[in-house]
Parts: structure tokens; sequence; C-alpha cells
């Protein structure tokens, strides 16, 4: 005997799961294009490199200090059930987020224009991300995740 209704119930299924993964998209392009746009720059290299790939991490770098590198393009068009790798393979990634520069900073960065030193750093960190920017970042995604319904 045929249980009525059941057509209803996986299309209601479909469209919730269907709902859902839009919101994580959405999380995740938010989320990923932030951890970019927080990426301290001094000549773009760092901030440039970061790529995003399904299954596994990216493992090459690029030298190049601007550029495309629109998420959007490269975002699966469904990300529920996969892995997404963001990876930043600079050798300067760790530093810029878990700190590491001298504390305090003993000369600085040379301004050519300037022609003098400047301190760019604060307590170990660059001054454009103290206390990183990537984790701090992956707490806000976790919370919105949280709070799909």
């Amino acid at each position: 005997m045929p249980i009525h209704g059941v057509d209803n119930v996986k299309k209601a299924i479909r469209a919730r799961v269907k709902s859902i993964d839009k919101q994580l998209l959405n999380i995740w392009l938010d989320g990923l294009n932030n951890v970019a746009d927080g990426t301290p720059i001094d000549e773009g290299a760092t901030r440039n490199n970061w790529f995003l790939k399904v299954g596994s991490p990216f493992s090459g770098t690029t030298e190049l200090k601007t550029g495309n590198n629109s998420l959007n393009l490269r975002m699966p068009k469904s990300v529920l059930g996969k892995k997404i790798f963001y990876a930043n393979n600079k050798p300067n990634i760790g530093v810029l987020e878990f700190g590491g520069f001298p504390n305090p900073a003993k000369l600085g960065t040379w301004n050519s224009t300037t022609k003098s030193y400047e301190i760019h750093t604060k307590g170990g960190y660059s001054d454009q991300a103290v206390g990183g920017w990537v984790r701090r970042e992956l707490k806000i995604m976790q919370l919105k995740v949280k709070k799909i319904r």
C-alpha cells in the first residue's frame, strides 16, 4: 500500500537541502572574501595568493601582486557535503596570522618616498591585522552556520 503524500515530503526535503546549501554558499563566499580582503598588504603578493580548491588544498603560489582572484568564478555551485579548502601558501602567512614580527620592531620597513623607516607592526603583528584575522573570520562564519534554520 503506497504512502499518501510521500512525494510532497520528498519535494519539501529537496527544497530544504537546496535552501541550506544556498545559505552555506553565501556564508562561504562572504567569509572567504573577508579573509582575502583582510590580508595585510605591502606589495599585494600575499593577498593575491588565496586559492580555493574542492577536495584538497592547493599547493602552489603566484608572484602576481594584483589580479582577479574572484571567488565567485571558482566557488562550486553546491557546497553541502564538500571539503572546500581556501589556502595561502606564501611563507609569511603564518606570521601575519599568528604574529612573530620582532616585538618591539627594531627599524621597521624602509619607505623610499619619505627616505625613512616606518614601523608597521604592533605586538609582533602587522598593524593591519593585530591578533590575526583568519581565525576571527572563521568564528564569525561558524556562528552564521549555527544560525541556519
